[in-house]
């Protein structure tokens, strides 16, 4: 069953430590699903990246390893913690290895994992993350399965059986839940070509002790929902493309903010209100992120940029105070993801400057308060929307044009926003930012998600500011969003996998970068 994106799940979000969504905050939600799997004791791990993968090269420099650790200890995306994970686990007596091998994979975040529990049971799985802090359970046991985190997994392992027979237990337990109060949205009867099989039930509250009779047939495992915002069967779909978007908004006269808050209350079954208040909250997060940056004196170790955003504030810099302003706020966001404070991904860790950076900045030259940044967040949310439907925030899928591109269009739909514009206008100014960063790679320097990250965050910062000026003058953005982002997609596919985040090319393979690697790779022995 496919689930249409949500703001908050998909594009604003998550809220978390750490470098980079794809790696880190992604596996946080991973280790959490294995914890689940494992009932909470978990032993061992052995998690197995393919050498033609990006985690093979980036899993230590950009937190992948800590944030596994991290989320088999139960700890939350943001919890001051996580950074030190793989020092608790330690002390906890949880092994983790990582080993990488030869093995294909046809995915570059591709996460195969050998569990182990306390009385040494063992499973395995195979788990994506997609881009954005977003996951998928692809395999349990070798059987294929399909979970994203957005819902309560029940699980039977019923091993191996004829065919007719896990078609009887199906069915007994199809016969069992309608005999009690307990409401499902969806049971599933997978196995492979071995004819193992497993039975999955989707819900939106844990089974509990409902159809215990039926323990026996097989190995339970409950897993608990890692998203914040639950899947649901009952959506009914408001809209999937920018055009559809736009038909909406004129028919019912709708600012971009009113139509991002429809759609999210329709997504995920909550009231307008609650949209609202979730983003409230986002919005304070990232405040008292930027207020804790500006205070910070510190340098950071284990990192190749110290401190500069104070820099500016002494610099001779060309007048024009709303550009300055932008790029002040997306380097202290910056300086924040690097120094291991809460951040949020929007829609990447990589990219977390972007639209928070240009959106304060704004605001503050507008004078501006809470209630225009929530719309204003809401509105780049809205964008992201058709990202997530049709292309990626995955830089090692489609490059940095998936991430800083992408932030670079929500967030000239957000400026938008802040000038009392229209949804046809914001849909033209992200066409525009996309337009412009078509093709951009992802080669950070030394494995940390710094170096060019920073620069391409200003220019994605200040692209935004430009086109998002452009579309309100009225400037013709040619082509319409939904081809723009069908471009997007179609370029990603074409850039080589050693320019997706792999550190196998461009800046990342340059003498300078070898030479910082090994300098911060030696400091933290």
């Amino acid at each position: 069953m496919h689930q249409p994106a949500s703001i908050f799940n998909d594009v604003i979000g998550p809220i978390m430590i750490g470098p980079s969504s794809s790696h880190t905050a992604a596996s946080v939600r991973i280790g959490q699903i294995i914890r689940s799997m494992m009932g909470g004791e978990v032993s061992k791990v052995v998690f197995q990246f393919s050498s033609q993968g990006s985690l093979a090269t980036t899993f230590s420099g950009q937190g992948s390893a800590f944030g596994l650790a991290a989320g088999i200890m139960g700890f939350a995306a943001d919890d001051p913690r996580v950074a030190d994970a793989l020092e608790i686990a330690e002390s906890a007596d949880i092994i983790i290895d990582f080993l990488i091998t030869d093995e294909p994979c046809d995915h570059p975040n591709l996460y195969k994992a050998v569990m182990w529990d306390r009385n040494g049971n063992s499973l395995t799985a195979e788990m994506v993350s997609i881009g954005g802090g977003m996951i998928q359970v692809r395999k349990i046991g070798e059987i294929p399965v399909h979970m994203d985190g957005g819902y309560y997994e029940t699980v039977f392992l019923l091993g191996n059986l004829p065919a007719m027979e896990a078609r009887m237990v199906y069915e007994d337990m199809v016969t069992a839940l309608a005999s009690t109060e307990f409401s499902y949205d969806e049971i599933l009867l997978s196995h492979n070509t071995k004819g193992d099989y497993l039975l999955n039930i989707k819900s939106q509250a844990a089974l509990g002790e409902q159809a215990e009779g039926l323990v026996s047939l097989g190995k339970r495992l409950d897993i608990f929902p890692v998203l914040p915002v639950l899947s649901h069967k009952n959506y009914q779909g408001l809209f999937n493309t920018a055009g559809e978007m736009l038909a909406i908004a004129k028919k019912e006269k709708l600012a971009p903010w009113e139509l991002a808050v429809k759609y999210e209350s329709l997504r995920g079954g909550i009231s307008h209100q609650e949209v609202f208040d979730k983003m409230r909250k986002i919005v304070r997060i990232i405040q008292r992120t930027l207020d804790l940056s500006k205070q910070e004196e510190q340098e950071y170790d284990d990192r190749i940029l110290g401190r500069q955003a104070y820099k500016l504030e002494a610099a001779n810099l060309l007048s024009g105070s709303v550009m300055n302003e932008v790029i002040k706020g997306i380097t202290l966001m910056m300086e924040a993801k690097s120094s291991m404070k809460v951040i949020v991904a929007a829609p990447t860790a990589g990219s977390c400057g972007i639209v928070p950076g240009t959106l304060w900045g704004v605001a503050g030259v507008l004078k501006y308060g809470e209630v225009e940044l929530v719309k204003a967040m809401l509105t780049a949310g809205l964008i992201g929307i058709i990202i997530a439907e049709h292309a990626t925030f995955a830089g090692e899928v489609g490059g940095c044009q998936a991430e800083c591109g992408s932030a670079s269009g929500m967030a000239a739909a957000g400026i938008v926003q802040l000038m009392g514009g229209t949804v046809e206008q914001a849909l033209d100014a992200a066409s525009m930012a996309l337009q412009n960063v078509l093709g951009m790679v992802c080669d950070p320097v030394a494995d940390r998600v710094e170096v060019p990250c920073l620069g391409k965050n200003i220019m994605c910062g200040c692209n935004a500011l430009a086109m998002a000026q452009l579309s309100i003058a009225g400037f013709d953005k040619v082509i319409p969003l939904d081809e723009t982002v069908k471009a997007m997609a179609q370029v990603g596919d074409m850039i080589p996998m050693e320019l997706c985040c792999t550190g196998k090319a461009g800046l990342s393979v340059q003498k300078t970068s070898k030479d910082i690697w090994q300098k911060l790779n030696l400091r933290s022995m």
